[in-house]
Protein backbone atom coordinates (compact mmCIF):
# COMPACT_ATOMS: atom_id res chain seq x y z
CA UNK A 1 0.00 0.00 0.00
CA UNK A 2 1.37 3.41 -0.98
CA UNK A 3 2.27 6.13 1.49
CA UNK A 4 -0.36 8.62 0.20
CA UNK A 5 -3.04 5.94 0.16
CA UNK A 6 -2.40 5.23 3.86
CA UNK A 7 -2.76 8.91 4.74
CA UNK A 8 -5.60 10.01 2.44
CA UNK A 9 -7.37 6.74 1.71
CA UNK A 10 -8.42 5.61 -1.76
CA UNK A 11 -7.88 8.21 -4.47
CA UNK A 12 -11.11 9.03 -6.35
CA UNK A 13 -11.17 7.91 -9.98
CA UNK A 14 -12.43 11.26 -11.18
CA UNK A 15 -12.51 14.64 -9.50
CA UNK A 16 -15.95 16.26 -9.38
CA UNK A 17 -14.22 19.61 -9.98
CA UNK A 18 -12.66 18.71 -13.31
CA UNK A 19 -14.67 19.63 -16.39
CA UNK A 20 -16.07 16.71 -18.32
CA UNK A 21 -14.00 16.01 -21.42
CA UNK A 22 -15.63 17.10 -24.68
CA UNK A 23 -15.97 14.85 -27.70
CA UNK A 24 -14.00 15.87 -30.80
CA UNK A 25 -16.01 18.06 -33.21
CA UNK A 26 -16.72 15.24 -35.68
CA UNK A 27 -18.00 12.84 -33.00
CA UNK A 28 -20.10 15.54 -31.33
CA UNK A 29 -21.63 16.58 -34.67
CA UNK A 30 -22.41 12.98 -35.65
CA UNK A 31 -24.10 12.27 -32.30
CA UNK A 32 -26.21 15.44 -32.41
CA UNK A 33 -27.07 15.16 -36.11
CA UNK A 34 -28.19 11.53 -35.93
CA UNK A 35 -30.04 11.96 -32.62
CA UNK A 36 -32.14 14.64 -34.34
CA UNK A 37 -33.00 12.24 -37.19
CA UNK A 38 -30.35 13.13 -39.77
CA UNK A 39 -28.84 10.36 -41.87
CA UNK A 40 -25.07 10.52 -41.84
CA UNK A 41 -22.73 8.78 -44.32
CA UNK A 42 -18.98 9.13 -43.75
CA UNK A 43 -16.95 8.80 -46.96
CA UNK A 44 -13.21 8.29 -47.24
CA UNK A 45 -13.07 9.37 -50.90
CA UNK A 46 -15.09 11.10 -53.60
CA UNK A 47 -15.69 7.68 -55.19
CA UNK A 48 -17.37 6.55 -51.96
CA UNK A 49 -19.48 9.76 -51.99
CA UNK A 50 -20.72 8.90 -55.51
CA UNK A 51 -21.40 5.29 -54.49
CA UNK A 52 -23.45 6.35 -51.45
CA UNK A 53 -25.27 9.00 -53.48
CA UNK A 54 -26.33 6.31 -55.98
CA UNK A 55 -27.38 3.98 -53.14
CA UNK A 56 -29.57 6.72 -51.61
CA UNK A 57 -31.22 7.23 -55.00
CA UNK A 58 -31.86 3.48 -55.36
CA UNK A 59 -33.21 3.17 -51.82
CA UNK A 60 -35.68 6.02 -52.39
CA UNK A 61 -36.47 4.97 -55.99
CA UNK A 62 -35.43 8.35 -57.40
CA UNK A 63 -34.15 8.88 -60.89
CA UNK A 64 -31.62 11.65 -61.45
CA UNK A 65 -34.22 13.94 -63.08
CA UNK A 66 -36.14 14.06 -59.78
CA UNK A 67 -33.12 15.44 -57.91
CA UNK A 68 -32.13 19.03 -58.56
CA UNK A 69 -29.20 21.24 -57.77
CA UNK A 70 -28.87 25.03 -57.52
CA UNK A 71 -25.10 24.96 -58.00
CA UNK A 72 -23.71 24.45 -61.52
CA UNK A 73 -20.41 22.93 -60.36
CA UNK A 74 -22.09 20.48 -57.97
CA UNK A 75 -24.67 19.61 -60.61
CA UNK A 76 -21.91 18.69 -63.09
CA UNK A 77 -20.01 16.69 -60.47
CA UNK A 78 -23.03 14.52 -59.58
CA UNK A 79 -24.56 14.58 -63.09
CA UNK A 80 -27.97 15.81 -62.00
CA UNK A 81 -30.12 18.67 -63.36
CA UNK A 82 -29.07 22.23 -62.61
CA UNK A 83 -32.01 24.53 -61.93
CA UNK A 84 -31.53 28.24 -62.32
CA UNK A 85 -34.97 28.97 -60.94
CA UNK A 86 -35.51 32.45 -59.60
CA UNK A 87 -39.13 32.20 -58.52
CA UNK A 88 -41.72 29.84 -57.16
CA UNK A 89 -41.23 26.73 -55.10
CA UNK A 90 -39.19 23.59 -55.69
CA UNK A 91 -41.33 21.30 -53.54
CA UNK A 92 -42.52 19.21 -56.51
CA UNK A 93 -39.03 17.70 -56.87
CA UNK A 94 -38.08 14.63 -54.81
CA UNK A 95 -34.79 16.02 -53.49
CA UNK A 96 -32.30 18.86 -53.61
CA UNK A 97 -28.53 18.36 -53.60
CA UNK A 98 -26.55 21.17 -51.98
CA UNK A 99 -23.26 21.80 -50.30
CA UNK A 100 -23.09 23.74 -47.05
CA UNK A 101 -21.21 26.53 -45.33
CA UNK A 102 -20.51 24.78 -42.01
CA UNK A 103 -21.53 21.81 -39.87
CA UNK A 104 -22.42 22.96 -36.35
CA UNK A 105 -21.00 20.44 -33.89
CA UNK A 106 -22.85 21.39 -30.69
CA UNK A 107 -26.32 21.19 -32.30
CA UNK A 108 -25.87 18.83 -35.24
CA UNK A 109 -27.37 21.41 -37.59
CA UNK A 110 -26.11 22.57 -40.96
CA UNK A 111 -25.37 26.25 -41.65
CA UNK A 112 -26.54 27.43 -45.08
CA UNK A 113 -26.59 30.73 -46.93
CA UNK A 114 -27.68 32.19 -50.24
CA UNK A 115 -24.61 30.49 -51.74
CA UNK A 116 -26.42 27.14 -51.34
CA UNK A 117 -30.16 27.90 -51.39
CA UNK A 118 -30.21 31.21 -53.29
CA UNK A 119 -33.22 33.26 -52.17
CA UNK A 120 -35.44 30.28 -51.35
CA UNK A 121 -36.93 29.81 -47.91
CA UNK A 122 -36.50 26.30 -46.49
CA UNK A 123 -40.22 25.51 -46.85
CA UNK A 124 -39.94 26.27 -50.61
CA UNK A 125 -37.41 23.44 -51.04
CA UNK A 126 -38.05 19.70 -51.51
CA UNK A 127 -38.82 17.63 -48.40
CA UNK A 128 -35.53 15.72 -48.71
CA UNK A 129 -32.18 17.45 -48.91
CA UNK A 130 -28.89 15.76 -49.72
CA UNK A 131 -25.96 17.72 -48.31
CA UNK A 132 -22.43 17.21 -49.59
CA UNK A 133 -20.02 18.37 -46.91
CA UNK A 134 -16.38 18.05 -46.02
CA UNK A 135 -14.71 17.32 -42.71
CA UNK A 136 -12.97 20.72 -42.66
CA UNK A 137 -16.38 22.44 -42.50
CA UNK A 138 -16.94 21.36 -38.89
CA UNK A 139 -17.18 24.20 -36.37
CA UNK A 140 -17.96 24.16 -32.65
CA UNK A 141 -21.05 26.38 -32.66
CA UNK A 142 -23.03 28.92 -34.68
CA UNK A 143 -20.88 31.77 -33.39
CA UNK A 144 -17.71 30.16 -34.76
CA UNK A 145 -19.57 29.38 -38.00
CA UNK A 146 -20.58 33.02 -38.42
CA UNK A 147 -17.02 34.17 -37.73
CA UNK A 148 -15.72 31.72 -40.34
CA UNK A 149 -18.40 32.90 -42.77
CA UNK A 150 -17.27 36.52 -42.37
CA UNK A 151 -13.67 35.47 -42.98
CA UNK A 152 -14.63 33.33 -45.98
CA UNK A 153 -16.52 36.20 -47.67
CA UNK A 154 -14.70 39.35 -46.44
CA UNK A 155 -16.10 41.68 -49.12
CA UNK A 156 -19.76 40.65 -49.11
CA UNK A 157 -21.35 38.35 -46.55
CA UNK A 158 -24.04 36.13 -48.13
CA UNK A 159 -27.69 36.64 -47.30
CA UNK A 160 -30.38 34.10 -46.36
CA UNK A 161 -28.24 32.57 -43.60
CA UNK A 162 -30.09 29.77 -41.80
CA UNK A 163 -29.65 26.36 -40.21
CA UNK A 164 -31.17 23.24 -41.65
CA UNK A 165 -33.38 21.23 -39.27
CA UNK A 166 -34.32 17.57 -39.56
CA UNK A 167 -37.91 16.28 -39.38
CA UNK A 168 -37.26 14.78 -35.95
CA UNK A 169 -35.66 17.89 -34.45
CA UNK A 170 -37.30 18.13 -31.05
CA UNK A 171 -36.13 21.73 -30.55
CA UNK A 172 -37.83 23.02 -33.70
CA UNK A 173 -41.16 23.37 -31.89
CA UNK A 174 -44.54 21.94 -32.70
CA UNK A 175 -44.85 23.64 -36.10
CA UNK A 176 -42.14 22.19 -38.32
CA UNK A 177 -42.68 24.01 -41.60
CA UNK A 178 -39.00 24.16 -42.49
CA UNK A 179 -37.83 20.77 -41.22
CA UNK A 180 -36.45 18.31 -43.74
CA UNK A 181 -35.28 14.76 -44.26
CA UNK A 182 -31.53 15.22 -44.46
CA UNK A 183 -28.82 12.95 -45.82
CA UNK A 184 -25.30 14.14 -45.17
CA UNK A 185 -22.56 12.81 -47.44
CA UNK A 186 -19.49 13.80 -45.46
CA UNK A 187 -16.16 13.47 -47.24
CA UNK A 188 -12.90 13.15 -45.35
CA UNK A 189 -10.41 15.35 -47.20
Amino acid sequence: MGFWKKIFGKKPDKSPYLPTPEDPLDISFAKNFTSNGGLFLYNESIEKVFYNFNEICKENKWNFEEIICLNQKLSSLFKIPFIENNSGKLTHYKSLLINCEYLISNTGKILLSSKQIKHFKLNDLPKTILVYGKLNQLVKDVSQGMTQLKNKYPNKIPTNITTLNTNKDKKAGSIKTNSKNIYLLLEDI
